[in-house]
């Protein structure tokens, strides 16, 4: 970064003065941050960008660890579930992640239990271990 930039991202830290997230509204906060920032797409600033990594990085330190503590104990639809409403992802992007609509909508519905092929491509898409769909 040039030091405009070092200044302008020295300048966003010292107002929005970034954190570990520890908090569901923590959490939505941040998540509002950054889709404010993807919105922005190119018009961001190098600054702006930096500190969008920052807050992803933030973000992804949170549902790893928020995933550790609840998802032992939920099934793995209620799991699946849970992740599609924490990371706004839909019945339709599941199915094209799994390659079968038939599958996705037989697995959110519980009529059928997840593979294991399944659960490697869902927790790509999901970014956890396999064995949360398991």
């Amino acid at each position: 970064m040039t030091a405009t930039a070092e200044k302008e991202y020295a300048r966003l830290l010292s107002a929005r003065r970034p954190r570990a997230i520890d908090t569901k509204r923590a959490y939505d906060s941040a998540m509002g941050e950054i889709k404010e920032l993807t919105i922005r797409g190119e018009r961001r600033s190098a600054a702006e960008t930096e500190y969008y990594r920052v807050l992803c990085a933030l973000v992804a330190d949170y549902e790893r660890h928020a995933g550790a503590d609840r998802w032992p104990k939920l099934t793995p639809v209620e799991a699946l579930r849970e992740l599609m409403q924490l990371k706004e992802v839909t019945q339709a992007q599941v199915a094209d992640a799994l390659g079968d609509r038939a599958a996705a909508s037989s697995i959110l519905s519980g009529r059928r239990q997840v593979s294991k092929a399944q659960a490697k491509r869902l927790g790509a898409l999901f970014k956890v271990d396999a064995g949360v769909f398991i």
